[in-house]
């Protein structure tokens, strides 16, 4: 790289940089939810690397691509966090169901394709990061289907950066929705975020885990970009439960994923972690071949829920 190169990856650096700072000042403040012993770091994306361009998205030829997409990630994942001084001083504690409706329909306008309520555990929550509040409107976008079907391609990379940045815009729109009805609300950006997303979708209800670390839903499989509102309201419909556990039954007998994923990054075994999550990712592995192919998704683009009907592949496994 030459000078000019290394400048504008360390401009990028900055702005990410100053992007988690602000993440992290929410610690500083009372009455927040905090990570707790066994909570996992936030480790990518990581400016760090930005420099050396090892960090994907975060390197030039990357940004040639997509540049666009992550400008406005980091600028919408500022707005997430500075945006908290919009909040009513003081919020209605319970919403009605009318009111619910209308923040449904108007999330669903917005591109929003499944909305899920839940506490939050607070071992979800990243290290050196804080909530506002303990209730969590869970939303799901879809990606593409067939910007997925033509991973690894320039075409699916630049659908999946584009979906990460649209939900972040949302995002932000409805927590300004809520503030407008006079709730207390606070955004959490699909690009990393606040807090692990997969699991707290999954407290959610609204689908399990894959074996390749992903979130599955009957809606698109694992065809989506997960983010989440925190919100100070009592009388959300909290899940009870969940329907999909069957689906990790599914993939132990299936590991189409591990069997194509070309950094062999995916474990027939999990690594179980103090807090009692899971992980079936060897980062170490899977980055270096991400970078190179501009973002695989190849392990999206194998799973059987990706290329076939949710409701036959459940009445297939029940009748195993």
């Amino acid at each position: 790289m030459n000078i000019i190169e290394k400048g504008i990856l360390r401009i990028i650096k900055h702005r990410v940089t100053s992007w988690f700072a602000l993440e992290r000042s929410l610690t500083s403040l009372d009455n927040v939810y905090k990570s707790v012993e066994g909570s996992p770091e936030k480790s990518w994306p990581n400016p760090e690397k930005f420099p050396s361009g090892e960090e994907i998205p975060f390197s030039l030829k990357n940004i040639s691509i997509v540049g666009h997409s992550l400008r406005s990630c980091i600028a919408q994942g500022m707005k997430a966090i500075k945006s908290i001084e919009d909040n009513p001083k003081v919020g209605q504690p319970y919403i009605e169901d009318d009111k619910l409706k209308e923040f449904e329909e108007f999330a669903k306008s917005n591109g929003i394709g499944a909305i899920g309520y839940t506490k939050l555990p607070p071992h979800l929550i990243f290290k050196d990061r804080a909530v506002l509040y303990d209730t969590a409107i869970v939303l799901i976008m879809e990606m593409d289907k067939q910007a997925i079907m033509n991973a690894p391609s320039i075409e699916t990379f630049k659908m999946v950066m584009s979906t990460y940045d649209t939900l972040g815009i949302t995002t932000n729109i409805l927590t300004g929705k809520l503030r407008e009805m006079g709730f207390q609300a606070q955004a959490s950006h699909p690009l990393g975020g606040l807090v692990l997303y997969p699991p707290l979708a999954v407290e959610a209800g609204m689908g399990w885990f894959g074996r390749h670390g992903l979130l599955i839903t009957p809606q698109f499989g694992p065809r989506q970009r997960i983010a989440a509102i925190f919100a100070n309201i009592d009388n959300l419909p909290i899940a009870k439960g969940n329907e999909h556990s069957w689906i990790g039954k599914f993939c132990d007998k299936c590991g189409k994923c591990i069997k194509k994923c070309p950094s062999q990054a995916i474990l027939e075994g999990p690594i179980e972690h103090n807090s009692g999550r899971k992980t079936h990712i060897v980062r170490e592995k899977c980055l270096p071949v991400f970078v190179k192919q501009q973002g695989c998704t190849i392990c999206v683009k194998e799973c059987p829920f990706s290329q076939n009907n949710f409701v036959s592949l459940q009445e297939r496994f029940k009748a195993v």
